[in-house]
């Protein structure tokens, strides 16, 4: 099978996650990070999931999942430990039109959730088509390595240097010209070096901004 990599976004949409245990958990710290509203489908919740639910962070159905539970739903994660229920469940999705992604047995999903490596802005997405999870989660931890949190710093920076160029500069390719520069400069090395002051002023220096009074 061949997957079409996408980037959702889930802000105010809402997620249904039925089963209530450690996978369920991860699962929605996972949506509530991404903005996305969480309602779980499950007799029980795990420590943490009872106090998002007390804290009205999530929205708890205190009940096994029916067809019913599905109605008005964006995206749907199975994480039941009943690969029965998780069937049940993401047929009916599918039936539904309903994204969903299936803990056990994978294959009923129709989306999987890739490895991330994740630096503010930055996030790239490791996948080998469920083939090895072992290998994507190898992959991501080298890419750790290779992307810090440097890279958050300079992409937020450089979004808030990127607007004003859009604002000053009227020419699209001395627009790109600078944006392409920045990027190819010393300034991630400068950050690595955790001289943040003088990688923005670098920024600046390159994209010909003045610090307005």
């Amino acid at each position: 099978m061949t997957y079409y990599p996408v980037y959702l976004d889930l802000r105010g949409r809402p997620c249904l996650v039925i089963g209530g245990g450690g996978v369920a958990e991860r699962k929605t710290l996972s949506l509530l990070e991404a903005g996305a509203g969480v309602t779980i489908i499950s007799p029980t919740l795990t420590q943490t999931l009872q106090k998002l639910s007390d804290s009205n962070k999530i929205t708890h159905r205190q009940k096994s999942f029916e067809e019913n539970d599905l109605s008005g739903g964006f995206l749907v994660i199975a994480a039941t430990d009943s690969p029965q229920v998780n069937i049940a469940a993401a047929r009916s999705c599918k039936k539904n039109h309903i994204l969903v992604n299936v803990v056990v047995p994978p294959e009923e999903s129709s989306f999987i959730v890739p490895s991330v490596v994740k630096q503010g802005e930055l996030a790239i997405a490791v996948s080998t088509g469920g083939a090895s999870p072992a290998l994507a989660k190898k992959i991501r931890q080298e890419l750790e390595s290779k992307y810090g949190p440097e890279y958050a710093f300079f992409l937020d920076q450089l979004g808030a240097i990127r607007k004003r160029v859009l604002e000053e500069v009227g020419d699209e390719g001395k627009r790109s010209a600078i944006f392409q520069e920045i990027v190819d400069s010393e300034v991630i090395d400068l950050l690595k070096q955790g001289k943040k002051n003088e990688a923005e002023l670098r920024m600046k220096e390159i994209a010909g901004l003045k610090d307005r009074a």
